[in-house]
Protein backbone atom coordinates (compact mmCIF):
# COMPACT_ATOMS: atom_id res chain seq x y z
CA UNK A 1 0.00 0.00 0.00
CA UNK A 2 1.37 3.44 -0.94
CA UNK A 3 1.78 6.29 1.51
CA UNK A 4 -0.93 8.17 -0.34
CA UNK A 5 -3.46 5.34 0.03
CA UNK A 6 -2.56 4.88 3.71
CA UNK A 7 -3.16 8.56 4.33
CA UNK A 8 -6.47 8.42 2.49
CA UNK A 9 -7.57 5.44 4.61
CA UNK A 10 -6.55 7.22 7.82
CA UNK A 11 -8.56 10.32 6.93
CA UNK A 12 -11.65 8.18 6.49
CA UNK A 13 -11.30 6.53 9.91
CA UNK A 14 -14.24 7.46 12.31
CA UNK A 15 -11.82 7.28 15.27
CA UNK A 16 -9.75 10.10 13.76
CA UNK A 17 -12.88 12.22 13.38
CA UNK A 18 -13.78 11.59 17.02
CA UNK A 19 -10.29 12.54 18.20
CA UNK A 20 -10.31 15.72 16.14
CA UNK A 21 -13.73 16.68 17.54
CA UNK A 22 -12.47 16.02 21.07
CA UNK A 23 -9.40 18.12 20.46
CA UNK A 24 -11.57 20.95 19.18
CA UNK A 25 -13.79 20.87 22.26
CA UNK A 26 -10.67 20.76 24.49
CA UNK A 27 -9.28 23.88 22.80
CA UNK A 28 -12.65 25.60 23.18
CA UNK A 29 -12.78 24.81 26.89
CA UNK A 30 -9.16 25.93 27.39
CA UNK A 31 -10.12 29.27 25.89
CA UNK A 32 -13.20 29.49 28.08
CA UNK A 33 -11.03 28.91 31.18
CA UNK A 34 -9.25 32.23 30.54
CA UNK A 35 -12.47 34.12 31.25
CA UNK A 36 -12.43 35.85 34.61
CA UNK A 37 -14.28 34.13 37.42
CA UNK A 38 -16.58 37.13 37.79
CA UNK A 39 -17.93 36.42 34.30
CA UNK A 40 -19.33 33.02 35.30
CA UNK A 41 -22.96 32.48 34.33
CA UNK A 42 -25.17 32.18 37.38
CA UNK A 43 -27.55 29.30 38.11
CA UNK A 44 -30.01 30.56 40.70
CA UNK A 45 -31.91 28.02 42.80
CA UNK A 46 -35.11 29.51 44.18
CA UNK A 47 -37.59 28.22 46.73
CA UNK A 48 -40.01 27.62 43.85
CA UNK A 49 -37.47 25.32 42.19
CA UNK A 50 -37.05 23.29 45.43
CA UNK A 51 -40.82 23.01 45.79
CA UNK A 52 -41.11 21.95 42.15
CA UNK A 53 -38.53 19.19 42.62
CA UNK A 54 -40.27 18.00 45.78
CA UNK A 55 -43.64 17.98 44.01
CA UNK A 56 -42.20 15.96 41.11
CA UNK A 57 -40.77 13.43 43.57
CA UNK A 58 -44.12 13.18 45.38
CA UNK A 59 -45.94 12.56 42.09
CA UNK A 60 -43.48 9.87 41.01
CA UNK A 61 -43.03 8.07 44.34
CA UNK A 62 -46.28 8.81 46.14
CA UNK A 63 -44.50 10.32 49.16
CA UNK A 64 -42.47 13.44 49.99
CA UNK A 65 -38.70 13.18 49.53
CA UNK A 66 -36.34 12.74 52.46
CA UNK A 67 -33.68 15.48 52.84
CA UNK A 68 -30.96 13.35 51.23
CA UNK A 69 -33.30 12.40 48.37
CA UNK A 70 -34.17 16.04 47.75
CA UNK A 71 -30.46 16.86 47.82
CA UNK A 72 -29.83 14.25 45.11
CA UNK A 73 -32.71 15.63 43.06
CA UNK A 74 -31.28 19.12 43.30
CA UNK A 75 -27.76 17.97 42.40
CA UNK A 76 -29.12 16.16 39.35
CA UNK A 77 -31.14 19.20 38.30
CA UNK A 78 -28.10 21.48 38.62
CA UNK A 79 -26.04 19.00 36.60
CA UNK A 80 -28.69 19.00 33.87
CA UNK A 81 -28.77 22.80 33.82
CA UNK A 82 -24.97 23.03 33.55
CA UNK A 83 -24.84 20.52 30.70
CA UNK A 84 -27.76 22.23 28.97
CA UNK A 85 -26.14 25.67 29.11
CA UNK A 86 -22.79 24.28 27.94
CA UNK A 87 -24.48 22.48 25.04
CA UNK A 88 -26.09 25.75 23.97
CA UNK A 89 -22.79 27.60 24.38
CA UNK A 90 -20.94 25.32 21.95
CA UNK A 91 -23.90 25.15 19.54
CA UNK A 92 -24.98 21.53 19.96
CA UNK A 93 -28.60 22.62 19.47
CA UNK A 94 -27.93 23.84 15.94
CA UNK A 95 -29.29 21.75 13.05
CA UNK A 96 -30.42 18.96 15.38
CA UNK A 97 -33.64 17.39 14.12
CA UNK A 98 -34.51 15.82 17.49
CA UNK A 99 -34.16 19.11 19.37
CA UNK A 100 -36.04 20.92 16.62
CA UNK A 101 -38.99 18.51 16.85
CA UNK A 102 -39.06 18.70 20.64
CA UNK A 103 -39.04 22.48 20.71
CA UNK A 104 -41.77 22.62 18.07
CA UNK A 105 -43.82 20.15 20.12
CA UNK A 106 -43.30 22.20 23.27
CA UNK A 107 -44.53 25.30 21.45
CA UNK A 108 -47.63 23.37 20.43
CA UNK A 109 -48.24 22.13 23.98
CA UNK A 110 -47.61 25.59 25.39
CA UNK A 111 -50.23 27.17 23.19
CA UNK A 112 -52.71 24.37 23.87
CA UNK A 113 -52.25 24.93 27.61
CA UNK A 114 -52.99 28.62 27.14
CA UNK A 115 -56.03 27.98 24.93
CA UNK A 116 -59.23 28.24 26.96
CA UNK A 117 -62.36 26.83 25.31
CA UNK A 118 -65.59 28.01 26.88
CA UNK A 119 -67.91 25.27 28.08
CA UNK A 120 -70.32 24.59 25.21
CA UNK A 121 -74.07 24.77 25.69
CA UNK A 122 -76.37 21.88 24.79
CA UNK A 123 -77.50 23.80 21.72
CA UNK A 124 -73.90 24.15 20.54
CA UNK A 125 -73.23 20.45 21.12
CA UNK A 126 -76.40 19.44 19.29
CA UNK A 127 -75.43 21.58 16.31
CA UNK A 128 -71.93 20.10 16.40
CA UNK A 129 -73.43 16.58 16.29
CA UNK A 130 -75.65 17.50 13.35
CA UNK A 131 -72.67 18.90 11.43
CA UNK A 132 -70.49 15.84 12.18
CA UNK A 133 -72.79 12.79 12.21
CA UNK A 134 -70.04 10.33 11.29
CA UNK A 135 -68.14 11.18 14.49
CA UNK A 136 -70.99 10.00 16.75
CA UNK A 137 -72.96 7.40 14.81
CA UNK A 138 -73.18 3.87 16.18
CA UNK A 139 -72.39 1.58 13.23
CA UNK A 140 -74.71 -1.13 11.94
CA UNK A 141 -73.94 -4.64 13.21
CA UNK A 142 -74.83 -8.17 12.19
CA UNK A 143 -74.81 -11.61 13.82
CA UNK A 144 -74.90 -14.62 11.50
CA UNK A 145 -73.84 -18.20 10.85
CA UNK A 146 -72.26 -19.37 7.62
CA UNK A 147 -71.81 -22.63 5.78
CA UNK A 148 -68.91 -22.65 3.37
CA UNK A 149 -68.84 -24.43 0.01
CA UNK A 150 -65.59 -24.77 -1.91
CA UNK A 151 -66.35 -24.19 -5.64
CA UNK A 152 -63.51 -26.43 -6.84
CA UNK A 153 -64.91 -29.42 -4.95
CA UNK A 154 -68.38 -29.07 -6.46
CA UNK A 155 -67.48 -28.08 -10.01
CA UNK A 156 -70.47 -27.94 -12.34
CA UNK A 157 -72.77 -29.18 -9.56
CA UNK A 158 -72.23 -26.16 -7.34
CA UNK A 159 -75.63 -24.58 -8.03
CA UNK A 160 -77.45 -27.86 -7.39
CA UNK A 161 -75.47 -28.51 -4.24
CA UNK A 162 -76.28 -25.03 -2.90
CA UNK A 163 -80.02 -25.69 -3.27
CA UNK A 164 -79.68 -29.17 -1.75
CA UNK A 165 -77.71 -27.99 1.27
CA UNK A 166 -80.15 -25.11 1.92
CA UNK A 167 -83.06 -27.59 1.82
CA UNK A 168 -81.30 -30.10 4.04
CA UNK A 169 -80.02 -27.63 6.61
CA UNK A 170 -83.43 -25.92 6.83
CA UNK A 171 -85.17 -29.17 7.77
CA UNK A 172 -82.35 -30.94 9.58
CA UNK A 173 -82.28 -31.67 13.28
CA UNK A 174 -78.52 -32.01 13.48
CA UNK A 175 -76.12 -29.11 14.03
CA UNK A 176 -75.85 -26.97 10.85
CA UNK A 177 -72.10 -26.81 11.38
CA UNK A 178 -71.96 -30.40 10.08
CA UNK A 179 -72.96 -29.20 6.61
CA UNK A 180 -70.66 -27.69 4.03
CA UNK A 181 -66.96 -28.04 3.36
CA UNK A 182 -64.07 -27.65 5.79
CA UNK A 183 -62.77 -24.13 6.24
CA UNK A 184 -60.63 -22.09 8.59
CA UNK A 185 -63.37 -19.46 8.71
CA UNK A 186 -65.46 -19.18 11.88
CA UNK A 187 -68.94 -20.66 11.75
CA UNK A 188 -70.60 -17.97 13.90
CA UNK A 189 -70.12 -14.20 13.77
CA UNK A 190 -71.53 -11.96 16.50
CA UNK A 191 -72.22 -8.21 16.34
CA UNK A 192 -69.79 -7.62 13.48
CA UNK A 193 -69.55 -4.17 11.90
CA UNK A 194 -69.56 -3.42 8.19
CA UNK A 195 -65.88 -2.60 8.02
CA UNK A 196 -65.03 -5.85 9.83
CA UNK A 197 -67.12 -7.91 7.39
CA UNK A 198 -65.66 -6.01 4.45
CA UNK A 199 -62.13 -6.64 5.68
CA UNK A 200 -62.70 -10.39 5.95
CA UNK A 201 -65.04 -11.18 3.04
CA UNK A 202 -64.84 -8.19 0.68
CA UNK A 203 -67.13 -5.26 -0.14
CA UNK A 204 -69.58 -7.16 -2.40
CA UNK A 205 -70.22 -9.77 0.31
CA UNK A 206 -70.64 -7.05 2.94
CA UNK A 207 -73.25 -5.19 0.88
CA UNK A 208 -75.20 -8.40 0.25
CA UNK A 209 -75.27 -9.66 3.81
CA UNK A 210 -76.66 -6.38 5.13
CA UNK A 211 -79.63 -6.58 2.73
CA UNK A 212 -80.65 -10.28 2.53
CA UNK A 213 -83.58 -11.70 4.50
CA UNK A 214 -83.17 -12.74 8.12
CA UNK A 215 -84.48 -15.76 10.01
CA UNK A 216 -83.72 -18.48 7.44
CA UNK A 217 -80.86 -19.85 5.36
CA UNK A 218 -80.12 -17.88 2.19
CA UNK A 219 -77.47 -18.04 -0.50
CA UNK A 220 -75.25 -18.35 -2.26
CA UNK A 221 -73.24 -15.28 -1.28
CA UNK A 222 -69.86 -15.08 -2.96
CA UNK A 223 -66.66 -13.90 -1.32
CA UNK A 224 -62.94 -14.11 -2.06
CA UNK A 225 -62.96 -17.53 -0.34
CA UNK A 226 -65.78 -19.11 -2.31
CA UNK A 227 -69.52 -19.56 -1.73
CA UNK A 228 -71.42 -19.15 1.54
CA UNK A 229 -74.88 -20.01 2.82
CA UNK A 230 -75.95 -17.50 5.45
CA UNK A 231 -78.36 -17.48 8.39
CA UNK A 232 -78.84 -14.00 9.86
CA UNK A 233 -79.70 -14.07 13.56
CA UNK A 234 -79.75 -10.32 14.21
CA UNK A 235 -79.03 -7.13 12.33
CA UNK A 236 -79.00 -3.55 13.64
CA UNK A 237 -79.10 -0.29 11.72
CA UNK A 238 -76.67 2.58 12.04
CA UNK A 239 -78.00 5.33 14.29
CA UNK A 240 -76.95 8.45 16.16
CA UNK A 241 -77.62 8.37 19.92
CA UNK A 242 -79.32 11.25 21.65
CA UNK A 243 -77.13 13.99 23.10
CA UNK A 244 -78.04 12.96 26.66
CA UNK A 245 -76.53 9.50 26.07
CA UNK A 246 -73.14 10.70 24.79
CA UNK A 247 -72.91 14.28 26.02
CA UNK A 248 -69.49 13.86 27.63
CA UNK A 249 -68.06 12.28 24.46
CA UNK A 250 -69.51 15.03 22.27
CA UNK A 251 -68.21 17.72 24.63
CA UNK A 252 -64.65 16.32 24.49
CA UNK A 253 -64.78 16.15 20.70
CA UNK A 254 -66.07 19.72 20.54
CA UNK A 255 -63.25 21.00 22.77
CA UNK A 256 -60.64 19.12 20.69
CA UNK A 257 -62.02 20.67 17.51
CA UNK A 258 -61.95 24.18 18.97
CA UNK A 259 -58.41 23.67 20.25
CA UNK A 260 -57.36 22.47 16.81
CA UNK A 261 -58.95 25.50 15.16
CA UNK A 262 -57.24 27.83 17.66
CA UNK A 263 -53.92 26.04 17.07
CA UNK A 264 -54.24 26.49 13.32
CA UNK A 265 -55.09 30.16 13.73
CA UNK A 266 -52.10 30.58 16.06
CA UNK A 267 -49.76 28.93 13.56
CA UNK A 268 -51.04 31.03 10.66
CA UNK A 269 -50.57 34.12 12.79
CA UNK A 270 -46.92 33.44 13.60
CA UNK A 271 -46.21 32.02 10.12
CA UNK A 272 -46.93 35.48 8.69
CA UNK A 273 -43.70 36.68 10.29
CA UNK A 274 -41.63 34.27 8.21
CA UNK A 275 -40.86 34.18 4.53
CA UNK A 276 -40.11 30.76 3.08
CA UNK A 277 -37.82 30.89 0.07
CA UNK A 278 -37.01 27.71 -1.84
CA UNK A 279 -35.11 27.61 -5.10
CA UNK A 280 -37.40 26.44 -7.92
CA UNK A 281 -34.67 24.11 -9.10
CA UNK A 282 -34.70 22.39 -5.69
CA UNK A 283 -38.46 21.85 -5.84
CA UNK A 284 -38.24 20.55 -9.38
CA UNK A 285 -35.42 18.17 -8.49
CA UNK A 286 -37.32 16.84 -5.48
CA UNK A 287 -40.57 16.68 -7.47
CA UNK A 288 -42.55 18.41 -4.70
CA UNK A 289 -44.67 21.54 -4.41
CA UNK A 290 -44.51 24.15 -1.66
CA UNK A 291 -47.65 24.05 0.48
CA UNK A 292 -48.25 27.10 2.65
Amino acid sequence: MTKHSKLFTLVREPLLHFLLLGAGIFVLYSQMDTVEKNDKEKIIITQAKIESLAAAFLKAKGRPPAPDELEKQLAYDIRQEVLYKEALAIGLDKDDQVIRRRLARKMKYLFEDLTVVDKPSDAMLKKFMEENPSKFSVPATISFSQIYLEPKLHGDHLEEDVKRVIQEVSSATKDPIAFGDRSLLPYDFSNERKNEIKGMFGEAFMKQIFTVDTGHWVGPLKSAYGVHLIYIHKRTKEYIPSLSMIKEHVSRAYVRMKQYEANEAFYKGIAQHYEVIIDDAVLKEANVSLIQ
